[in-house]
């Protein structure tokens, strides 16, 4: 005889949602990595504008005003990767509460399966040894 827990299919589709807030969580830190991986090429990009606009010594003003426009496009560009960070990071933390929400309910839910699994092992251990004394007594009252 084995044991069948009654509410096997609401554990699955427990284990199932925490599954799927698992890898939403995974793809929105992905995101999050990749974000700031941009900033960083971004902010090296700003240096190496700002270094060379500080190697050239005699500047016309065409070349001056070249490196100010691509230090404007950069910071453009860090600006609004600074909103995507932002919403990014506000969509990692809606995931990592759903996340934690569907952990607690998967783990009461498993831990509710081995109370019910224990209670079923002590519940066949006792008709065992119900059925163990039963036979004990068949064999006394036999001898007697």
């Amino acid at each position: 005889m084995t044991f069948k827990f009654s509410f096997q299919k609401v554990l699955d589709v427990k284990e199932k949602e925490q599954e799927a807030a698992m890898q939403e969580y995974g793809t929105i830190k992905l995101k999050q990595m990749e974000l700031q991986e941009q900033v960083e090429n971004l902010e090296l990009e700003k240096d190496k504008v700002f270094d060379q606009y500080n190697h050239v010594h005699r500047k016309i003003i065409s070349e001056i005003l070249e490196f100010q426009e691509e230090i404007d496009h950069v910071n453009r560009q860090l600006k609004y990767l600074a909103n995507q960070k932002q919403q990014v990071h506000q969509i990692a933390e809606q995931k990592q509460q759903i996340l934690i929400d569907k952990s607690k309910e998967a783990k009461m839910w498993n831990q509710w399966k081995s109370k019910s699994k224990d209670a079923w092992k002590k519940q066949l251990e006792q008709k065992e040894q119900a059925m163990l004394d039963e036979m004990a007594i068949l064999r006394y009252s036999r001898r007697g």
